[in-house]
């Protein structure tokens, strides 16, 4: 016989932790199914160890003036925020030309992000038109390459995707949620102490006996008796069902139940979210910052206890590794001062079968796919950063998008109204 329980949730990130945490203050019973051996997903804190820190290799930042839903959670578990070492100006240090032509850009994309209310949930139909590569939007507003690979810089680090395979649209949101180009290009970004995963952890203890880790669900079947989960684990059937899975690895999983036909295509198609991100361990006489395009993204350094941490990103392109050698060569040349120490960490998070990617980025003509999934119905629904209505690809988005997941599945199991995903 299959084991029972009310509510399942698939994924044992931020926002599956977060909607278990919520459904169990409601008194519903809960199971916990992560695949993986470890809480946290794209959260992942590791020790490296020749620099005496413990660095992310996935999610890292919160921007405390706008993820109030995060800084919220971090009270709640007394997890302290901590200012990066010391940030360069990039931008003023440009040359005059250069810095005209870059302020003309984020004048443009300032006016058209003003066509957009991140607060309602179809907020992507007010600028359908401008739904095309991120690539081509910049090549007819501006000639200078200097500003557009400035830009296309501001851009990965927010999308984290080749710009010739993200939506101008997903650059317009995440502006008009900042509140415009100088807050999201320039926002204050700090990092949680004791890593992004501390938060997981925190939260997962609070969870004792409901989270079931190495359990791989492999298919989904909504039945009249309830949800099936099923796996090498064998079968779990609930009332109801929160899957909080990346959504790049939902075209693994055999899903048999209703989902609206523009959502199973974006599960299938898959986003381009692809970003390589490492660390080296260096000895430097002050904190490093640099940027640049289209190899070693953003550079910046963390001080240890003997050396210092390096940490550098590109689009993972053609893989993973190349995208990485190409960087730390492009950051030996930015800053020729440096002392390495040839360790170096990383993950490979598109070549993961349980992440197949990194954050969202939607493509063009992907929007509304992602926006049905997150409105999928109960008794089965979908959570997750990916997903978020305001804040996807973030850490803030995972929270709010897991509290929603728990409010919508608990009005449905009490039979009142469920109303439209906010998270």
């Amino acid at each position: 016989m299959p084991n029972k329980t009310e509510v399942a949730v698939l994924g044992a990130g931020l926002a599956g932790l977060v909607a278990a945490r919520e459904l169990m203050a409601a008194g519903k019973q809960v199971t916990l199914l992560e695949a993986r051996d470890r809480v946290g997903g794209r959260t992942w804190t590791v020790p490296f160890a020749n620099t005496g820190l413990n660095v992310d290799l996935g999610a890292e930042w919160v921007i405390p003036t706008a993820h109030t839903a995060m800084v919220e959670e971090l009270k709640r578990y007394h997890l302290p925020l901590e200012a990066p070492d010391g940030i360069k100006d990039l931008v003023n240090a440009l040359p005059q030309h250069i810095h005209a032509d870059y302020q003309s850009l984020l004048a443009w994309v300032d006016t058209d992000a003003a066509r957009i209310n991140p607060n309602n949930p179809d907020w992507y139909r007010t600028v359908e038109h401008l739904d095309q590569p991120f690539s081509d939007y910049l090549r007819v507003r501006c000639e200078c390459d200097a500003a557009k690979d400035l830009l296309l810089a501001d851009g990965f680090a927010l999308h984290g995707a080749d710009p010739d395979r993200y939506s101008t649209i997903n650059m317009l949101h995440d502006v008009a949620a900042f509140g415009g180009t100088k807050e999201a290009f320039q926002a204050d970004e700090q990092r949680i102490g004791g890593g992004a995963q501390a938060l997981s952890l925190a939260i997962a203890k609070t969870l004792a006996g409901t989270i079931q880790v190495d359990w791989l669900a492999q298919r989904i079947t909504q039945t009249p008796e309830g949800v099936e989960i099923a796996g090498p684990n064998g079968t779990l059937v609930a009332q109801a069902l929160i899957i909080a899975l990346p959504v790049n690895v939902m075209s693994s999983l055999t899903m048999d139940f209703p989902i609206d036909p523009a959502a199973r295509r974006v599960i299938q198609e898959q986003h381009p979210g692809a970003a390589a991100k490492g660390w080296a361990s260096i000895s430097c006489p002050e904190p490093i910052h640099s940027s640049g395009w289209p190899n070693a993204v953003e550079v910046y350094s963390r001080k240890g206890t003997s050396m210092s941490a390096i940490a550098t990103f590109a689009v993972a392109d053609p893989s993973h590794d190349e995208a990485l050698a190409k960087s730390w060569q492009s950051v030996r040349s930015r800053h020729p001062d440096l002392q390495w120490h040839n360790d170096f960490l990383s993950h490979d998070w598109v070549n993961d079968p349980l992440a197949q990617g990194t954050w969202l980025s939607a493509a063009p003509g992907q929007q509304e796919g992602w926006h049905q999934l997150a409105d999928n119905p109960p008794p089965i629904i979908f959570a997750g950063g990916d997903i978020s209505r305001r804040w996807y690809g973030w850490m803030e988005g995972a929270v709010t998008s897991g509290r929603d997941s728990a409010y919508r599945i608990r009005s449905y199991l009490e039979q009142t109204s469920v109303s439209p995903a906010t998270g």
